[in-house]
This record gives C-alpha cells, sequence and structure tokens, in this order.
C-alpha cells in the first residue's frame, strides 16, 4: 500500500504498477481469472470474463463499455461496494459526463483507460482519495484495469477494486 497519504487540501494520487505488485486478495483473484480465460488470445471476451463475476469480485468491480474507438466511455454494472465507496452508482454515466464535474479525477480515469485499451495490457492502479473527491466513502484503493474484447480490438475494460472506507465520524 502507500505510504504517503496526501496532505490536506491536495488532490488524489496514485501509482501506477504491474499487475504481479498487487496485493490484495480480490484484486490478485481477478488477475488471475483474466488470464486462465485468455487462453490463446491477447484478453478474454467480455462475455466469458463478466460470467465470472459472483460474490465479492462482482461488488468489487464494474464494466467499462469503449465508445467509438474510445473516444468517450460508459459505465456499467457498477458493483454494490463501489457505489457505497463513491456514494453513488455511476451506471450509464459516461466519462466525458465525469470530467465535466470532476476533471483532475475524470481526465486521470481517461488517461489510465486509454493506456489499457491501446495497449491490451493489463494496468495496476494504487491511491489515495483527496480533496478533488470530496463525496468519496474511500480513502485508498487498489485497482486492476483489465482489457476485454474479440480479435484484438478492446471493447470493454473490467476495473476490480478494492477500497479502504473512511472511518465513520
Amino acid at each position: 500500500m502507500l505510504n504517503r497519504k496526501p496532505a490536506p487540501g491536495a488532490p488524489s494520487r496514485g501509482d501506477l504498477l504491474p499487475v504481479d505488485r498487487l496485493d490484495t486478495e480480490l484484486v490478485r483473484g481477478a488477475i488471475a481469472m483474466w488470464r486462465a480465460l485468455c487462453h490463446e488470445a491477447r484478453f478474454p471476451a467480455r462475455a466469458s470474463m463478466t460470467s465470472c463475476l459472483t460474490g465479492p469480485l462482482r461488488e468489487g468491480s464494474f464494466l467499462v463499455e469503449v465508445l467509438e474507438g474510445g473516444s468517450d466511455y460508459r459505465y456499467r454494472d457498477v458493483g454494490a461496494a463501489l457505489m457505497k465507496g463513491f456514494d453513488m452508482d455511476f451506471s450509464g454515466r459516461r466519462l466525458s459526463g465525469i470530467i465535466e464535474t470532476a476533471p483532475r479525477f475524470g481526465l486521470g480515469l481517461r488517461m489510465l483507460y486509454e493506456m489499457v485499451r491501446a495497449s491490451g495490457e493489463p494496468l495496476g492502479y494504487r491511491g489515495w482519495v483527496g480533496e478533488d473527491l470530496p463525496g468519496a466513502a474511500f480513502l485508498h484503493h487498489e485497482s486492476v484495469i483489465l482489457p476485454l474484447g474479440e480479435e484484438n480490438l478492446v471493447d470493454h475494460l473490467l476495473v476490480v477494486s478494492v477500497l479502504v472506507l473512511r472511518q465513520p465520524t
């Protein structure tokens, strides 16, 4: 986990990590499942991966649909643990709308999604939530972004996250 929490008033911060350096059991389990479903392909199809999402894995994940070759992204099937952490269900929302309301956070997500969509490789991310997300109910997170699609074309991303919730005051 990250050792340096942002200073009061600072924006969110985090680190990109190779997926083999991620620590949480849920995230590592998702990576193992993704690898097993790849077979001979670079990445599994959306249907094969999402059909395996049950229990805590389902609750800690959401699907991101790639729209128009990556010009935008749409959130689908947001799990209960993530709805609790963000204090909202953002299913159906587009990333462009998030960029309008929380530009720093939204542009950071766009960068991560584009890296995974363009490369077809999974990406790990671990970070702290700062003052740019005042409504977030969590302080820290570890996530993996997994590409899904067919014929070497990424059409969805599966994001699996473990959130460390804020202590009630």
